[in-house]
């Protein structure tokens, strides 16, 4: 079969005819029909992880296919930029009717996360959150999910002409990262605060209200910041971390996603996919993904 295989960090990927993975106990073969591209695959390709591979890998974390006639998702280390990878049975998440793969690939990384880091900051209906790269991803994600748990949502992304996405989605307010400050300040700040930026992290906790919950899911700005223990002191506030891939192994977790995630998908929570690049053509849509112009899931389709 042919895969795109990482042969060393920062390297460009490679095409290459490798052997058909052969399924393990307890695992299936899915035949691949889309991969959804997420900034941790760019990470995984750069040896800056938080879960680190050693070269030749195949890099895509995040695959919709068949295992026979059924459709499933699947979040994995790696493999997904391949015609087939051998999935364990636990990892396969379901697919619901009438999403297309392009869209199954964009739902697993980006609505598990929003979901999980809400309920992991305690959000209550009512609560406010500012979403940051609200065009992206995650951001169209989080914006939906908010709104469907019922909270108020800001939000933010470094491009005005990029609001006008998450404001069709829900979003209470908008605004470019240069006048956030000025805008939830005249609210009287935010309750929570989904940070992925990284580098703006000091102005993300001026921005909360007393008691108000940070969760860190991300620095894709590329610079990590040290938090200061006196500002969160001084209002009382919490840093909370997330990772997805541990909390995957928590099925009575997943299951409580899923169950509020499967019967909204393709009616009030729409997974947004931007570019589609077809198998070929899986380095540029590495590209894509790093172009700060894109909106929503950038998805590699087989």
């Amino acid at each position: 079969m042919q895969a795109w295989v990482q042969e060393k960090f920062g390297g460009p990927l490679t095409l290459k005819a490798v052997e058909d993975p052969t399924p393990g106990p307890g695992e299936v073969v899915l035949q691949v029909e889309a991969v959804g591209l997420n900034f941790a695959d760019h990470l995984l390709r750069l040896g800056a992880y938080l879960a680190r591979l050693h070269p030749p890998f195949i890099p895509g974390m995040e695959v919709v296919g068949r295992v026979g006639e059924r459709r499933y998702a699947a979040l994995i280390g790696q493999g997904g930029l391949a015609e087939r990878v051998a999935v364990p049975e636990a990892a396969l998440l379901p697919v619901p009717e009438g999403l297309s793969p392009e869209e199954a690939a964009a739902y697993p990384v980006s609505f598990l996360t929003a979901y999980l880091a809400l309920r992991r900051a305690g959000a209550r209906p009512g609560e406010s959150v500012l979403v940051q790269a609200a065009a992206g991803a995650l951001g169209t994600a989080a914006v939906q999910v908010a709104k469907a748990l019922g909270l108020k949502v800001v939000a933010a992304a470094s491009r005005p002409e990029k609001l006008a996405l998450p404001e069709r989605l829900g979003a209470d307010l908008t605004a470019p990262y240069e006048e956030l400050p000025e805008r939830v300040k005249a609210l009287g700040g935010v309750d929570l605060v989904l940070e992925v930026r990284g580098k703006a992290i000091e102005e993300s906790l001026t921005l909360l209200k007393p008691k108000g919950r940070l969760v860190y899911i991300g620095a894709a700005e590329g610079e990590v910041v040290p938090i200061p223990p006196l500002k969160l002191m001084r209002k009382n506030l919490a840093v909370v971390g997330f990772w997805l891939a541990p909390l995957m192994g928590e099925r009575p977790l997943v299951e409580e996603a899923l169950g509020f995630l499967l019967p909204r998908l393709g009616k009030e929570l729409k997974p947004v996919v931007g570019r589609v690049f077809p198998f070929a053509e899986a380095e540029a849509a590495f590209q894509a993904l790093l172009d700060r112009s894109h909106t929503g899931k950038i998805v590699v389709r087989l």
